[in-house]
């Protein structure tokens, strides 16, 4: 048992760490000097969660993330409730706590990987004020810049000097996804050189603007492009003036109103709009893909109006990288509560026996949480790997350089791909860790709802996950129907170059007969390509049946969707995600022997879990495995059953390495030094009202009378 004393000051595990990053008690605090039930944990674990630390993210990215979190926890207008607010005064505290944030300038960084470190850490701790800051402030000028030209150069300088509020409006009430049905107008009248925009009913409003509700003064407004002789040149995209910057009150011309209070993120003020005739400046179209002369011609370099409109979309595209990270952040505080309180929490023990073990000891509790931990840290690497991959572009792109199509079409796939997968697997680990803590989980103070809530909008906005996802094998069936040696060419990021030798991968087999061998990462990542090429071409191959029977582009496409192409962007993006995780543990130094050791457990776990619970039927439907054969669930169960034992000891000092400081997770049942029913009673008895009457005790004692009056 992991619950014997420690002998030592200092865990076997500690090693001399020499860089001067480790200094940082903020970063490094003590842990192992807390006393606490997570102590005996922390001293059996195999490895330095210090040195594990710096694995995950850099030393310059735990920097960025912690100077946001010191400026939080030593600012009064950060400090937090386990209340709910009043919905106006949540949304005043998130504005406020946004201009201060939008002061302290945090994104002055050179290096543009650390800008979605500050985000994530500025979501971690409200994500309604990181949208009251990053939309008009950071958003809202990039997508300026980037469509439009000096004509609005004074807009972008008067963002930068905060005195306007810029929001979004692309969505309608009755169109998201399907941006082409969208009914809002916006006609060119060359007499008064200005635009026209109308909304010709309520299904045309435009909704769930952020900020938009109660404080935003411009709006970038999606609208259908007509020219005074009649034709439309599709969504084009405008800036527009919707409220006085001095008054905040809105123009004449235009209907505003709040969506009201939502599931979450409160903080953040969504609205609808209208517009009846309302004219803005010609100036006030961003022309980046697409002008109109005085005159009323359109002019554009683009010949094909998809490719113009992909153009316009990519400048919003970041948004599915980021949310990578942002869902796995989610995770992370998740599991860290659902560890840390199952290594505190005691029920049961040996019969005739006063002994209680932690929950954590019990192989049920052990397969409900440390499968979900091997999955956020596969979600940290590849949410690295991917925001590397996208700022990598976005450098070129900057630099002057071309950025090859095919790039940026892969990146368009895989962030289509791992943007739902991320959210789907941190809304299934948040819920399962908010079970794995009982009653205590269900308290609002745990904290395990609000990171439920917070992370559901991630799997509809910025693409609803279910519409998003088809992008990706959209990409993948396109390449395949050129020939499986396209995917050489298709793929230079390499999510799906291992797709060139296709034939030959549906030919392989399972041949492995043990354990060990059927753990291996690398052999369940051979199974994961084949997974990947046998649910391809089975699309493929539903894709020309469908076609050859007579069925329309449209019915082909929507009919084979469920068991085939989703099943197939979603192997695609978990596949990648084990490549990613793959490959940093390759580029481990020796002198990291002892957190190779356990990052790889952690990815066999990964990947066998998800083959034995999503994919095992799939292997025996096309061939991989054989009845007759070594039977591969048990191989897999046998495995994920040892390797659960194998990192019990090591699960906190896991969730010490990526977990944020006390001050964000501000759950009583994850504290990092473990003393749960402490901080609980701390919590309820400095919570107002806890020891008070009811205001409307009356009630319930004098019911006859209350029932006569009713």
């Amino acid at each position: 048992m992991s619950q014997q004393s420690p002998n030592s000051n200092t865990p076997k595990s500690y090693r001399t760490l020499t860089d001067p990053i480790y200094t940082r008690k903020d970063i490094f605090p003590d842990l192992h000097l807390l006393d606490g039930p997570l102590k005996p944990y922390r001293y059996s674990s195999s490895f330095d969660w210090r040195s594990m630390k710096l694995l995950v993210d850099s030393a310059a990215a735990w920097d960025a993330k912690f100077k946001v979190w010191n400026f939080m926890e030593g600012h009064p207008l950060f400090q937090k409730s386990h209340q709910t607010l009043p919905l106006d005064e949540q949304r005043r505290l998130a504005n406020q706590r946004a201009f201060v944030i939008a002061n302290e300038n945090f994104y002055a960084f050179d290096d543009l990987l650390l800008d979605p470190k500050v985000d994530t850490a500025l979501k971690s701790f409200e994500p309604s004020m990181m949208g009251k800051f990053k939309i008009p402030y950071d958003m809202f000028p990039f997508v300026l810049r980037t469509l439009g030209n000096d004509r609005i150069e004074h807009l972008i300088t008067a963002c930068n000097d905060m005195k306007i509020i810029g929001c979004f409006a692309l969505t309608e009430v009755a169109h998201g996804s399907n941006t082409q049905a969208m009914k809002t107008t916006a006609t060119y009248d060359p007499a008064s050189k200005s635009f026209v925009l109308n909304t010709p009913n309520f299904e045309a409003a435009k909704c769930w603007i952020g900020n938009l509700g109660k404080t935003a003064t411009h709006a970038i407004v999606y609208a259908q492009l007509y020219t005074p002789d009649g034709q439309c040149h599709g969504l084009n995209t405008f800036v527009v003036p919707v409220r006085d910057p001095k008054t905040l009150l809105v123009y004449p011309g235009i209907v505003i109103g709040d969506m009201g209070e939502k599931v979450s993120l409160n903080g953040l003020d969504n609205g609808f709009m209208l517009f009846s005739n309302y004219k803005i400046p010609k100036d006030y179209l961003l022309s980046k893909t697409g002008d109109v002369d005085d005159a009323g011609n359109f002019i554009t370099q683009y010949k094909d109006p998809k490719k113009r409109m992909g153009t316009s979309f990519a400048a919003l595209s970041g948004g599915r990288v980021e949310f990578c990270e942002v869902a796995t952040s989610y995770g992370v505080m998740a599991v860290t509560i659902a560890v840390r309180y199952s290594a505190s929490r005691k029920q049961f023990g040996p019969e005739n026996s006063n002994i209680e073990y932690p929950v954590l000891e019990y192989q049920s509790q052990q397969y409900r949480v440390i499968p979900h931990l091997a999955t956020v840290y596969a979600l940290k690497f590849f949410s690295n790997w991917i925001s590397s991959a996208y700022f990598d572009m976005l450098k070129t792109s900057f630099a002057g350089q071309k950025v090859s199509s095919e790039t940026g079409m892969e990146i368009h796939a895989i962030s289509s791909s791992g943007k739902p997968v991320c959210g789907w697997m941190a809304r299934d680990m948040i819920q399962d860790c908010r079970e794995a803590c009982g009653g205590h989980g269900y308290l609002k103070c745990a904290q395990l709802g609000d990171i439920r809530n917070n992370n559901d909008p991630n799997l509809t906005y910025e693409g609803e996950n279910n519409v998003l996802i088809q992008q990706a094998s959209n990409f993948l069936l396109a390449v395949r129907s050129k020939g499986w040696n396209e995917f050489a060419k298709a793929s230079p990021l390499g999510t799906a170059a291992f797709l060139r030798d296709g034939d030959e991968i549906l030919r392989m087999k399972w041949k492995w007969n043990d354990v060990g061998c059927a753990m291996d990462p690398e052999n369940l990542l051979t199974t994961f390509n084949w997974i990947c090429a046998y649910l391809l071409e089975k699309t493929f191959n539903r894709v020309k049946t469908l076609q050859q029977s007579g069925q329309s582009n449209f019915d082909v496409r929507n009919n084979s969707q469920t068991f085939h192409a989703n099943t197939l962007a979603v192997a695609y993006g978990q596949r990648q995600v084990i490549v990613a995780f793959l490959a940093a543990i390759r580029k481990l130094t020796p002198e990291n022997p002892a957190e190779c050791a356990v990052l790889t457990k952690l990815l066999s776990l990964f990947g066998a879990n998800l083959i034995s619970t999503k994919y095992i039927n799939v292997l025996y439907e096309g061939g991989f495995a054989d009845s007759n054969g070594p039977n591969v669930n048990d191989l897999l169960q046998t495995g994920i059953l040892g390797l659960l034992v194998d990192l019990k000891n090591d699960a906190v000092s896991l969730v010490d390495a990526i977990a944020p400081p006390d001050f964000i997770l501000n759950s009583p049942l994850g504290m990092s030094d473990g003393n749960v029913y402490r901080h609980l009673e701390a919590v309820l008895y400095q919570t107002p009202d806890t020891f008070t009457r009811a205001a409307w005790w009356k009630d319930c004692v004098y019911k006859d009378y209350l029932g006569s009056k009713l």
